[in-house]
């Protein structure tokens, strides 16, 4: 059997009325799968009797002074001692004693993470309504839709399995509630493979520690800030198009569709549609550099942009675009002077002459600080892919 054993990681905190419990029904869990016991409580600062009864019924006792779900779990996860790492609650809303469901897949070499879908066996009073219809439905769909998976229908359940090499690939960092978050986006992106499974989800005993508003923009802050394509890229790349779609044809000259005039107030929308994309866009490329260097997430559009979009080919292209609006300029100041410094009518082609001034000034700004983000500087660790783009020192 590749597997020897399991470990029951369960964060505390002030949980005396439960985790007695709650550790019994993990050893009865982990004994139907025949594999050898190790449950850790995982003190988080309780001030009650937790810790003296977690020792009563015999559970290894580790310590986390940092608060947080998430710090506590990450400690909990580093000292386990068994191949296969199981995370539930301590308040018996999850059943351990049907653990040996949630590690099936694991045991017969079908996944590398198990997650547990509470959404069909929500027991009366176990979930307020607000959770249950409206929390945890948008935020796993918004989930699904930023990181182009739908593997996971219930991205909050804190009932999981995981093996002990895959949860060494996802290097999770967070330390509050957001760690649900992290954890998943980080399998998807490690391309794990991923099940669920549905569990039975049960009334908590003692109080909830889940704040619902707060703790739910700490979910939706996260995947927003780990999903620049989507929030950015995406949108900044379809607002330039359509910028410079509407602005182009109209610096040239009135347009009639089906006798309706379209004149210089749409070219102006359209120019400064243009030029917040092109900022938006910017962010959104300069956040995954960001992503890609550090090691969070290897990304290959920015790899490749590393590799063929040097600096170099970056500023010709920079200073090309700039020319072509410094032409236009000239343009428009050799009428005025020719006309005598006179009356002037040429706002469509200073506008776009303006256009093409703006989009490359950013186009240079962002490569020099896209460069500046990949020189060599001395990193104790960093990903192996990150030698292409000067990263490490060599």
């Amino acid at each position: 059997m590749k597997y020897k054993g399991i470990t029951v990681v369960i964060p505390c905190l002030n949980e005396e009325s439960s985790i007695g419990e709650v550790i019994e029904a993990a050893r009865a869990g982990i004994a139907k799968t025949g594999l050898a016991e190790e449950i850790i409580v995982v003190d988080n600062g309780s001030t009650d009797r937790s810790v003296e009864i977690a020792g009563q019924h015999n559970a290894r006792i580790v310590r986390e002074t940092h608060r947080g779900y998430g710090a506590a779990l990450r400690k909990g996860f580093a000292s386990a001692s068994y191949g296969i790492m199981v995370m539930g609650d301590g308040d018996l809303t999850y059943d351990f004693s049907k653990l040996d469901e949630m590690v099936r897949p694991i045991m017969e070499g079908r996944a590398d993470f198990v997650i547990g879908n509470r959404m069909h066996n929500i027991q009366p009073g176990a979930m307020p309504t607000l959770h249950r219809y409206i929390g945890n439905p948008i935020l796993s769909f918004v989930l699904r839709l930023m990181f182009h998976s739908r593997a996971v229908h219930d991205a909050h359940c804190g009932m999981r399995a995981i093996t002990r090499e895959a949860y060494k690939q996802l290097n999770c960092v967070t330390t509050g509630m957001e760690f649900a978050s992290e954890m998943v986006i980080r399998a998807i992106r490690c391309k794990l493979r991923i099940e669920q499974q549905d569990i039975i989800y049960h009334p908590r005993v003692g109080d909830s520690k889940l704040r619902t508003f707060q703790d739910g923009w700490r979910h939706m802050r996260f995947m927003m800030l780990h999903s620049p394509t989507t929030i950015l890229l995406w949108p900044g790349l379809l607002g330039w198009l359509l910028g410079l779609a509407i602005a182009i044809p109209l610096a040239m000259g009135p347009v009639y569709i089906k006798g309706r005039l379209f004149d210089i107030h749409c070219m102006i929308m359209g120019g400064l549609l243009n030029i917040v994309s092109v900022q938006v866009i910017t962010i959104g490329l300069l956040a995954k550099a960001y992503a890609h260097l550090s090691g969070l997430h290897h990304d290959p559009v920015v790899a490749w942009l590393y590799k063929h979009m040097t600096f170099e080919k970056t500023i010709i292209l920079s200073g090309l675009v700039m020319l072509l609006g410094l032409v236009f300029t000239l343009a428009v100041i050799g009428k005025w002077i020719i006309s005598g410094f006179g009356a002037l009518n040429e706002a469509r082609p200073l506008f776009f002459a303006m256009l093409c001034l703006i989009n490359g000034i950013q186009i240079g700004a962002a490569s020099y600080l896209f460069s500046i983000m990949a020189l060599p500087r001395h990193l104790d660790h960093s990903p192996r892919y990150a030698e292409d783009t000067a990263v490490v020192d060599t």
